[in-house]
């Protein structure tokens, strides 16, 4: 069935006029999935520093003092899932917000290696890698948000995952669209800001069913 989820969506950097986003509700695809499949904690920029790093480094109150070929030395940061603050980064997970297993069923088997590789290292949208307490990042294993929540901050937590699907194409199962709704419904979720990257498109299929998000550019 049909599932009605309507909302303004902006786009980071509108270069388009006004268009209609479709969010893909499909089956998931179980079969295939590797983690090494998706190559992370790479140094993209060759600056000494993994992807681990630049977002332990993005997100500190304060920041590490860097040493060597990045060592951090100190700092202080505070993980969303819990409001606990940290002073040792070894304490502290980098979550993938949408899981690489979920990101695979949900499209990523489609995905180039290089794609890929992207996605599990993407330090362009700051909500597609958290700096977490490790504890809850284990927890939550590679469940979706229908199996998994935050402790606090389930609206934002929410709204940051919707907006990583969609800023890569990604399909919601079922279920997992249905507790997207109750949430757009009840938090209430208005608006979500995402920069929709070229390439990533999960076509359609015989599956599929496609639910509208209405963007409004501002």
């Amino acid at each position: 069935a049909l599932i009605s989820l309507t909302l303004a969506l902006t786009q980071q950097t509108p270069s388009h006029a006004a268009q209609t986003i479709n969010l893909i509700v499909a089956m998931e695809h179980d079969a295939g999935y590797e983690r090494t499949l998706f190559k992370h904690w790479v140094d993209a920029d060759h600056d000494g520093c993994n992807t681990r790093k630049e977002v332990l480094q993005q997100e500190a109150i304060t920041q590490p003092t860097k040493t060597g070929t990045c060592t951090l030395i100190g700092g202080k940061w505070l993980s969303p899932y819990d409001n606990v603050i940290y002073y040792d980064q070894a304490k502290l997970d980098i979550d993938h917000l949408v899981p690489l297993s979920e990101a695979w069923k949900s499209g990523a088997w489609r995905w180039t290696p290089q794609q890929r590789e992207n996605y599990a290292n993407d330090l362009q949208d700051p909500r597609a890698l958290i700096a977490v307490t490790a504890s809850l990042n284990r927890q939550k294993s590679d469940s979706d948000i229908a199996h998994w929540l935050p402790p606090i901050n389930t609206c934002t937590y929410v709204t940051n995952y919707i907006a990583i699907k969609i800023r890569y194409q990604l399909s919601f199962d079922p279920l997992e669209a249905k507790i997207a709704e109750n949430f757009i419904n009840t938090c209430p979720i208005k608006q979500i800001t995402v920069d929709i990257l070229p390439g990533y498109t999960n076509p359609d299929d015989t599956t599929t069913t496609k639910v509208t998000l209405e963007q409004g550019l501002k």
